[in-house]
């Protein structure tokens, strides 16, 4: 029986990008909250909507990213490689997070500012 380490690879990278996802989402929902009150404020019930369709498309974007690219990644025919591939394809979602976390900060920023002046 001849075994698959690219079956081995996904179920370790989807198991620790999931995590690594799920966990980033929740600490970007409990804690963004404060800015999107800041925003609307006295509009609590918005401000709760927003942010769990938010969370929901983080999830479905981060997560379908996930899935989708396990299908371009090379066969693997050794340990070596099959740490080298999970590690690389991991960092590589880490810094995708960060950027996103940047560029959405960015945004909040300007939307604070549009809507403070109008």
């Amino acid at each position: 029986m001849n075994f698959n380490l690219n079956i081995l690879a996904y179920s370790i990278y989807f198991l620790i990008t999931a995590v690594i996802i799920v966990k980033v989402g929740w600490m970007f929902c409990k804690n963004g909250a404060h800015y999107l009150h800041d925003l609307f404020v006295n509009d609590n019930d918005t401000v709760d909507t927003l942010y769990r369709m938010l969370l929901l498309g983080y999830y479905l974007l981060n997560l379908g990213y996930v899935a989708v690219s396990l299908g371009y990644w090379p066969h693997i025919d050794t340990s070596t490689q099959l740490i080298e591939l999970i590690t690389e394809r991991t960092g590589f979602i880490a810094i995708g997070l960060a950027l996103m976390h940047y560029i959405n900060m960015a945004w909040v920023q300007l939307a604070k500012r549009f809507f403070k002046t109008n």
